[in-house]
């Protein structure tokens, strides 16, 4: 007997998580069962380098919306470590970012992965992000964290998750060349959810059996994936749409 996983999933928002997209996106969230909702990365409006001492109001959003996990974008992160967990203290939901690295002790707010239970369903989720500050960078002795290859890192992760969990999904903050490259990589994943390339995509791009997904940007649209789920065979993503959550005045 097959169960069905459905999943909302948002990308470079970059503070239009307003009132107005709030609401539809809440009650789009409402009328689904057991729904799991993902964020990409790059919620904020703060740049690589600013931060908000009052908080990110996008980051408390999400976690007001239902969000499980949020794969840590380049506008979230912060070379120092004075800084960079104030930046997404507001987030009550994890970050996630398993090629990001803490030299010595700096406080790393993030985790590499989750897993969740939807619909009787072990789901895992992992998150990798752009490298933003790399051990080669002429500036790497001035920050306190380096990200290291997110290929490798979504390649540990798939090897650990996937014997553990019914559905294994990709949360990723690389842009769609590189979502393609990983895809080929890991060609075990169900689903790979992308952002940062703000890629306008119509129809799922199917890299042999692993569908990747984005949705724009700014809040526009978010994607619905719906997985329909066998006992001894890989989920098998059977509708993907757009869901509109504002227009060009709001």
């Amino acid at each position: 007997m097959s169960t069905q996983l459905t999943v909302v999933h948002t990308n470079d928002t970059h503070g239009r998580m307003r009132e107005p997209v709030i609401a539809r996106l809440r009650a789009l969230l409402a009328g689904l069962p057991e729904v799991l909702y993902l964020d990409a990365g790059d919620t904020i409006t703060a740049g690589n380098l600013g931060f908000k001492l009052s908080g990110e109001p996008a980051l408390a959003a999400l976690t007001d919306l239902g969000c499980a996990a949020m794969c840590l974008g380049n506008r979230e992160t912060h070379p120092r470590k004075e800084l960079f967990p104030i930046k997404v203290a507001s987030a009550g939901h994890p970050l996630l970012s398993a090629n990001a690295i803490a030299k010595g002790d700096a406080p790393l707010p993030v985790v590499p992965q989750v897993v969740v239970e939807r619909s009787g369903l072990r789901v895992g989720v992992f998150g990798v992000t752009v490298q933003m500050f790399t051990r080669k960078q002429w500036s790497q002795a001035l920050c306190d964290y380096w990200f290291e290859d997110p290929m490798a890192a979504a390649r540990a992760q798939v090897d650990e998750l996937r014997p553990r969990v019914d559905v294994l999904i990709a949360l990723t903050h690389l842009g769609f060349t590189q979502d393609q490259i990983l895809a080929q990589l890991c060609p075990e994943l169900d689903l790979l959810i992308g952002g940062h390339s703000h890629t306008d995509l119509e129809a799922p791009c199917m890299v042999g059996e692993v569908p990747v997904v984005q949705a724009y940007a700014y809040a526009y649209h978010a994607g619905v994936a719906v997985l329909d789920v066998s006992p001894g065979r890989r989920a098998q993503l059977i509708e993907w749409r757009r869901e509109p959550l504002r227009d060009d005045r709001e």
